[in-house]
């Protein structure tokens, strides 16, 4: 039988900075380009020397060059692709209140935005061998059926799962690997 658990949400504080990107970026019907940036951002954002680099306890750095400087990494990490002023503004913002930090939770809170508001999903189906396509189909309508949306369903081979399944969608996690069950096992006996 497979397991349910759920996944750490990201912090509270990076739910209005990415409610603010999704209203600018659906606004100026850019939400795949923003979801690309805020992508890029968070990276670089995620990065231990940049954290050092962009925290609000390094004084060498004004607030608008953190956000140049998050900006031009952008720029690089998007093949030299210029990014929107709107974008470098937003940076300017959250480097002015010590949120540069808070990059990856708002790109994961904008990505449940923007599924949302397209009526999809985002899954990620981990298996112990490669799937074919007709299990790949399977999995993703019966998705659909239970979430009632389109899904995208983005696919791993994990050979440390020993054999199963692990699908993730958003929060909810069900765990049908091998591995996963050893694991409850595991600390069932330690009990």
């Amino acid at each position: 039988m497979a397991e349910t658990t759920t996944v750490v949400r990201p912090a509270a504080a990076a739910r209005p900075y990415a409610r603010a990107a999704f209203e600018d970026a659906q606004a100026a019907n850019a939400l795949p380009l923003w979801s690309e940036l805020l992508q890029a951002a968070a990276a670089v954002a995620a990065d231990p020397a940049m954290q050092r680099l962009l925290g609000p306890w390094n004084p060498t750095l004004r607030s608008d060059q953190k956000a140049e400087l998050v900006a031009g990494l952008c720029r690089d990490l998007r093949g030299g692709a210029e990014v929107p002023e709107v974008f470098v503004t937003f940076l300017e913002m959250l480097a002015e209140f010590h949120r540069l930090h808070q990059l990856p939770g708002i790109a994961v809170l904008f990505e449940r935005l923007r599924a949302e508001a397209e009526s999809t999903i985002r899954a990620q189906l981990i298996s112990a061998a490669a799937i074919t396509d007709a299990q790949r189909k399977r999995v993703a309508k019966a998705l659909k059926a239970k979430f009632r949306r389109n899904v995208e369903l983005d696919c791993k081979t994990d050979e440390s799962l020993i054999a199963g399944a692990v699908i993730r969608v958003g929060d909810l996690v069900i765990d049908g690997s091998a591995r996963g069950r050893l694991d409850k096992l595991a600390t069932a006996l330690s009990l």
